[in-house]
C-alpha cells in the first residue's frame, strides 16, 4: 500500500511542477501508463527473482547453509534491480 501511494505522489508531485492549467488529457494518460508500468515492472522483478531463488534453492540441496543466503540476496537483489530501473523497489 504504501509503495502505491508513493507513486500516486510522485506523479500528483509532477502534475503540480507542470502547473495546473497545462495539463492535459496526454499528461493524465501518461501519469496512468506509468503508474501501471511501475507497478507491473517491478512485480514482475520480484516474481522473476522469487524464481530464481526457488530454482537456486532446489537444486542446492546438498548446502544447506547456503539456502538463507541465496534467499536472502535474492530479495536484496530484487530490491536492487526495481531501485536501478526506477521502480517500486518495496513492492518487488
Amino acid at each position: 500500500m504504501v509503495c502505491v501511494i508513493q507513486v500516486l505522489y510522485h506523479m500528483f508531485e509532477g502534475f503540480s511542477e507542470i502547473g495546473i492549467e497545462n495539463i492535459v488529457a496526454v499528461d493524465i494518460i501518461c501519469g496512468i501508463a506509468s503508474f501501471f508500468v511501475i507497478v507491473l515492472g517491478a512485480t514482475g522483478i520480484g516474481i522473476a527473482c522469487g524464481l530464481v531463488a526457488g530454482v537456486l534453492s532446489r537444486f542446492g540441496r546438498h548446502t544447506r547453509v547456503m539456502e538463507p543466503l541465496i534467499v536472502g540476496c535474492t530479495g536484496y537483489l530484487s530490491f536492487l534491480l526495481a531501485e536501478m530501473f526506477h521502480l517500486s523497489g518495496i513492492l518487488s
